[in-house]
């Protein structure tokens, strides 16, 4: 049995109203002789009010607000640079992420390197932070959050557009608040392309080498809550108990994915999404039946055992049916869905994807595929999906 590590960081939240905690968490974290913080924002929340509520609540309790609210769609590491600029200057003694992924990492890194010199291009370069952390807190808002447990930070770098992985101890969140309720303005495509994108990690972190059986505990429920999720946003787009399904699904993907690790699909979207203008959840969802069919080669059982998770009857059929099964599944719902199945699709260029070949196989995570895989075999990978 492969060795696993198990804590309790960072505190999580999840349910209906959990951002109510927030101004007494924030209180606590501050310290109530410096009631003020930095409040890192999708600006695309406006439009659902959420900012004004996250602000009130904040303000209510005494706490003073700096919005910071810079972060285009394709935020690169100089983005974290301006939010990191704002915090320094402001001395504010709490940094709160809300938003999608993207926003959340701009977070972490202004929190990270907040009390020290070190700029962003040298944490990504690998260089050791030494300074001492701004405690951060997260409010996630795409029913998606993998790295939620990590101490990692995940930014494209604005140098070059590739995507870079830094692990930094200590740059989980402090606490996390999951609130269904902040995702209830996604629209129901974006929204079941999340879920998709969470059932990618969930699927390459139960296959993959690094997993135990705690994960898989972990994972296999989440695949149960997606799944679920999922039928339910076909069934009833509108559905507030199928986003908190989701929601559900997620926090266990976060969890099991923290004590494994995600995989090939996972890694080539993250890569791709950095140098070209395609949508992280587009990418995951075209990509997770071509990593299945993948794994298959390798972990035929696991991905045989997903069918049952799914809701099909296997009772009678084989592994190789069974994980067939699985796949048919995904692939069902994409076609309800409407999502675009290839690659070529969103206009890439098959030889510029080389690049993005590369970019991937170069985070660290891509050490725990199932089977070893070279940047030639990461291409191979992406023209299966072109």
């Amino acid at each position: 049995m492969p060795d696993f590590s198990f804590s309790v960081r960072p505190r999580i939240w999840v349910g209906p109203d959990a951002i109510l905690r927030l101004p007494l968490l924030a209180g606590e974290l501050a310290g109530e002789e410096h009631a003020r913080c930095m409040l890192v924002v999708d600006p695309l929340l406006y439009e659902s009010k959420s900012v004004d509520r996250i602000t009130a609540l904040l303000e209510e309790r005494g706490i003073q607000v700096l919005v910071f609210d810079e972060v285009p769609d394709r935020a690169t590491s100089r983005v974290a640079e301006d939010a990191l600029r704002l915090v320094r200057g402001s001395r504010a003694p709490l940094v709160i992420g809300l938003g999608g992924f993207k926003t959340l990492m701009v977070a972490r890194t202004a929190a990270a390197l907040a009390l020290g010199e070190m700029d962003v291009d040298s944490l990504l370069d690998g260089a050791e932070i030494r300074s001492p952390r701004v405690p951060l807190i997260e409010l996630p808002t795409s029913l998606r959050h993998p790295f939620m447990t990590q101490d990692c930070i995940l930014l494209t770098d604005g140098r070059d557009r590739r995507v870079r992985l830094a692990r930094v101890s200590g740059s989980a969140p402090a606490a996390c608040l999951v609130d269904p309720g902040l995702s209830a303005s996604l629209p129901p495509k974006l929204a079941a392309s999340c879920v998709i994108a969470s059932l990618l990690g969930t699927v390459e972190a139960y296959v993959s080498t690094k997993s135990s059986f705690m994960s898989d505990i972990l994972l296999e429920k989440s695949a149960l809550s997606l799944a679920a999720a999922l039928d339910g946003l076909i069934a009833r787009p509108d559905d507030p108990a199928a986003r908190a399904e989701a929601w559900k699904g997620a926090f266990l993907s976060a969890l099991g994915q923290g004590m494994s690790a995600p995989g090939l699909g996972s890694a080539v979207s993250l890569a791709i999404n950095a140098r070209w203008p395609v949508p992280k959840a587009a990418l995951a969802a075209i990509l997770l039946p071509y990593s299945m069919e993948l794994a298959s080669k390798s972990r035929l059982e696991k991905i045989a055992a997903l069918a049952a998770l799914f809701g099909q009857d296997v009772s009678e059929a084989s592994p190789q049916e069974a994980a067939s099964k699985a796949v048919e599944w995904l692939r069902t719902r994409l076609g309800l869905l409407k999502i675009p199945s290839r690659l070529k699709d969103f206009d890439l260029s098959l030889d510029r994807l080389v690049e993005s070949a590369r970019d991937a196989r170069e985070l660290d995570f891509m050490n725990y595929l199932p089977r070893a895989a070279s940047v030639d075999d990461v291409f191979d990978f992406i023209k299966t999906a072109f």
